[in-house]
């Protein structure tokens, strides 16, 4: 994927019916992941049914794709703080394409397309790449940092959408 502009990039949501190809773009990314735990890695490699569990559960699986694959998918779910979006995975060949961005840009478009006050997602404490992010779409911290997992430290970040 070439750099373009992130507004050129087409997110779109996917369906139970994506969850195979979700699940293996899952264990071709979380392994190469490695400033995370490796327990909080093999965790996030969900399987196809998992993800089709939390479709039912209220789940939103959205991303895109390159030549009919999917190469990048983020979660996201309406609860009573706003959209809360989580389990960004970006396939190496897309990194510096403008993916992340366009996800960034759709989950505050789908925010406010469903009454959401703000967007909020937790970040790994010292992931320089995703803080970036976070001040270019005007995300701030909200919170102390916590520990998500044994050793993993994440901050929680917050984007308004008035």
């Amino acid at each position: 994927m070439s750099e373009m502009p992130a507004e050129e990039i087409r997110i779109v949501e996917f369906t139970e019916d994506d969850a195979e190809e979700i699940s293996a773009l899952f264990k071709r990314v979380w392994p190469l992941c490695t400033d995370y735990p490796e327990e909080w890695r093999k965790h996030r490699m969900y399987s196809p049914e998992q993800i089709i569990e939390e479709i039912h559960e209220g789940f939103h699986y959205f991303g895109a794709r390159l030549e009919g694959k999917i190469v990048g998918v983020y979660k996201a779910k309406i609860t009573e703080k706003g959209l809360y979006g989580e389990h960004q995975t970006v396939s190496p060949q897309c990194g510096r394409s403008g993916l992340a961005s366009a996800m960034y840009i759709q989950f505050a478009e789908y925010g406010k397309s469903h009454g959401c006050k703000r967007n909020y997602c937790n970040v790994l404490v010292g992931q320089k790449a995703v803080e970036r992010l976070m001040r270019k779409f005007g995300f701030r911290p909200w919170g102390e940092p916590f520990e998500q997992a044994k050793g993993m430290l994440v901050q929680c970040y917050e984007r308004p959408l008035d």
